[in-house]
């Protein structure tokens, strides 16, 4: 049977000489697995760039909850990228978000809410017109949220320390790896900062970019491992 759905491109994966498994995140079920032909062939080029990460499409697609693999009948854009992978800071930074997605979200289930998130703030990162540094951090401590693990957000003068296995801010020394007063504080306006600001310096976000990683692994149980990690590194560290 026939559907229509919005999707974001999480991964693909080489299937055969000229196909590709593509790990996609849709409005209408969830993250669902599409076995799509002819793409990695020469004559492919327009319909490889359909799957680049974090692309935003409009499919028609085969759904059969009893296959591991779908497949779609017509493609085209939900959105016309005009920046994101275009420029060498935005297409690194939704290299690294595309993993970060992939390797957190499981649910073969809608969830609308959780997918308008990502998909306006895809939008959000492709309009501005500026270099958004500190935007992966952000976008990674707002995610939190819906995989069920946001920072609590009792950070007080009292309250300075941030514990990561525990997800609180805490007064006690004692309390398992935990942040420095300085790097809690850091996180806290993290944590309440909007996509367009600049909080931190190259060092800091290094110091962030670990701790909020080393939190996710704390909180997911199967751990997380980001391949793409050096690549952020290099331009934004």
């Amino acid at each position: 049977m026939l559907h229509k759905t919005t999707a974001i491109v999480f991964h693909t994966t080489a299937y055969s000489n000229t196909a590709v498994i593509a790990k996609l995140y849709t409005r209408e079920f969830g993250l669902q697995g599409y076995l799509v032909n002819s793409v990695r062939s020469s004559r492919a080029k327009n319909k490889n760039a359909y799957f680049q990460p974090l692309t935003l499409l409009d499919l028609v697609v085969y759904h059969n909850p009893a296959k591991g693999l779908q497949r779609i009948s017509q493609i085209e854009y939900h959105y016309h990228f005009s920046r994101l992978p275009f420029q060498t800071l935005t297409s690194a930074q939704a290299l690294f978000i595309a993993e970060v997605l992939y390797r957190t979200i499981r649910e073969e289930e809608s969830n609308p809410v959780l997918f308008d998130f990502i998909r306006d703030s895809v939008i959000f990162l492709d309009h501005c017109e500026e270099s958004l540094p500190d935007f992966h951090l952000i976008f990674m401590l707002k995610l939190a949220a819906f995989l069920g693990f946001s920072p609590s957000a009792n950070y007080s003068s009292e309250n300075c320390y941030f514990s990561l296995s525990e997800g609180v801010f805490t007064k006690s020394l004692s309390a398992p790896a935990l942040l420095s007063a300085e790097n809690s504080e850091l996180l806290y306006r993290c944590m309440n900062a909007h996509y367009d600001q600049t909080i931190l310096s190259h060092h800091q976000r290094q110091i962030m970019l670990e701790s909020v990683i080393q939190y996710y692994a704390y909180h997911l149980p199967s751990g997380f491992n980001l391949q793409s990690l050096p690549v952020l590194s290099q331009i934004f560290m």
